[in-house]
């Protein structure tokens, strides 16, 4: 029994990072090889791959805004490896086209998860055949990420201090603002009171992410708390409150997202520290003060592949090898005996099958 034909597209990397903002980044490139193997003698019209980014933002109206809907396509580019024509006889074997393609900088990064839009890139490939075939179809989600906050100066600045209505002096700190996916956040907090009757009742804090979307001249920001803890252990210094938190950011991708700057979506982090104090005849009066904090990939997220790990133009490849397995000693049927006796021609057999190219890079 034959088997039916592979069709798959192999990439070099699933998921491309991009180094420094869209602004500065020199982009990536995208490369992989469109793979078929073939069991028999096969009809195919044409043989094309697509790559795209499209965004998607959507929200339903409420009492504060309109129902706004905007898709748009970011990037796209075909490659046409088989052209298109009545039909192309393929011999028996495999088939690769190796493809590349230079991703610019400016790309903003895949988005998945958020509740109002996405921005996702995909690679299509499709084989058509004649009528009453079954067209061959292979997709491959391609992720984006980008690593530019490493070296901003705002990620130096881990300290916010200030003067609270002539009530309080404080001075709420972290180690650092420049954080990634699982990271625990110290925050250390001096509060130094400036009327003496002043105390503290209760204090917390949250980690918050901020999403806004975007559709032409219209925007919605839409908060949600990942994370909060309450403290409970205030210290008395002689003459200033302390205390030290600790919060944790969540580990998973769809809980939250890596910070992201484009015009379409806008994702940003942010501590959100509260402190409710009591004052004279016992009233209560609360102190807010927010530190912005940046999700960014870690080192993990940002190593490159081993250098000879996969070489899209290079036929002898582990990884293409592995996808044709069950087609390496597959030879073309011969003609029946009773073909052979009415029509001693047998060449017509061959003469317009298309055998297996060694290699085809576009």
């Amino acid at each position: 029994m034959l088997n039916s034909p592979t069709f798959k597209i192999l990439v070099e990397q699933e998921t491309i990072t991009m180094h420094g903002t869209p602004q500065e980044s020199a982009g990536n490139v995208l490369r992989g090889r469109l793979l078929l193997a073939l069991s028999e003698v096969t009809k195919i019209k044409s043989i094309k791959l697509t790559f795209q980014g499209k965004s998607k933002v959507v929200w339903h109206g409420d009492s504060t805004s309109r129902f706004q809907s905007e898709e748009k396509t970011l990037i796209e580019h075909e490659w046409v490896f088989l052209e298109q024509k009545k039909y192309h006889l393929l011999a028996p074997g495999n088939y690769n086209w190796g493809f590349e393609l230079v991703l610019p900088g400016s790309l903003p990064e895949t988005i998945a998860g958020c509740e109002h839009g996405s921005i996702e890139y995909r690679l299509k490939a499709i084989a058509e055949r004649p009528s009453f075939a079954l067209n061959l179809n292979a997709r491959q989600n391609i992720t984006l990420q980008r690593c530019s906050f490493l070296n901003s100066e705002d990620a130096l600045d881990t300290v916010v201090s200030n003067t609270w209505t002539d009530r309080v002096i404080y001075d709420f700190s972290v180690d650092s603002k420049t954080l990634t996916l699982g990271d625990e956040i110290s925050l250390s907090m001096d509060i130094k009171p400036l009327n003496q009757s002043l105390r503290v009742r209760e204090y917390s804090c949250t980690f918050n992410e901020c999403v806004s979307y975007n559709v032409g001249t219209n925007k919605r920001s839409i908060s949600k708390t990942l994370n909060s803890v309450r403290g409970d252990n205030l210290h008395w210094n002689e003459y200033l409150w302390s205390d030290s938190l600790k919060i944790r950011i969540p580990q998973s991708k769809t809980i939250c997202h890596y910070d992201s700057d484009n015009s379409i979506i806008q994702i940003a982090h942010e501590l959100r520290l509260s402190i409710i104090f009591a004052v004279e005849e016992n009233r209560l009066v609360e102190l807010r003060a927010t530190l912005p904090i940046i999700i960014t990939l870690n080192n993990d997220d940002m190593e490159l592949p081993p250098y000879r790990e996969f070489d899209p133009y290079n036929i002898n490849s582990n990884r293409i090898n592995e996808h044709y397995e069950h087609y390496e000693n597959v030879n073309i049927s011969l003609p029946s005996y009773d073909s052979i006796i009415t029509n001693n021609d047998t060449s017509s057999y061959y003469k317009d099958i298309t055998p297996p190219p060694p290699i085809y890079v576009v």
